[in-house]
C-alpha cells in the first residue's frame, strides 16, 4: 500500500472514532519526511469549541511538535475538504501539500432547489 493510502487510512480511522463520539466524522494526519507529527479528529461537541476541527487540532499539535508555526515540508491528510476557516489556517501554516479524502458535496448548478 502506498504511503498516501496508509496515512489516509489512518485519517479515516480517526473519522470513525469521531463518529462514534457523535462528532462530524472527520480525521486529519500531519506528516513530514515519512513521520506522523500529529493526528486528530473533530472534537467540537466534546470540547465545546468552534476551533476543534480535525485539521485545526492536527496543525496546532504539529506546530508544537516541531516548534515552529511554519509546516513547510509537511503533508496534511484530511478525510473531507477543509472548511474556509481550516483552509485559511492551512495557507497561513504554509502546509505545501494536502491530500483530500472527499470534496464537500455541493448542489448542482442550474437545477431547482
Amino acid at each position: 500500500m502506498s504511503t498516501d493510502l496508509q496515512y489516509m487510512s489512518r485519517a479515516l480511522e480517526l473519522a470513525r472514532k469521531a463518529a462514534a463520539m457523535g462528532e462530524v466524522p472527520i480525521g486529519a494526519v500531519v506528516t513530514r519526511d515519512g513521520e506522523v507529527l500529529a493526528e486528530a479528529h473533530n472534537r467540537r461537541e466534546s470540547d465545546k469549541s468552534p476551533f476543534a476541527h480535525a485539521e485545526f487540532l492536527a496543525i496546532q499539535e504539529a506546530c508544537s511538535v516541531i516548534g515552529d508555526w511554519r509546516l513547510e515540508g509537511c503533508t496534511l491528510y484530511v478525510t473531507l475538504e477543509p472548511c474556509p476557516m481550516c483552509a485559511g489556517l492551512i495557507v497561513n501554516a504554509r502546509v505545501p501539500r494536502v491530500c483530500l479524502g472527499a470534496p464537500i458535496p455541493r448542489p448542482a448548478r442550474g437545477g431547482r432547489s
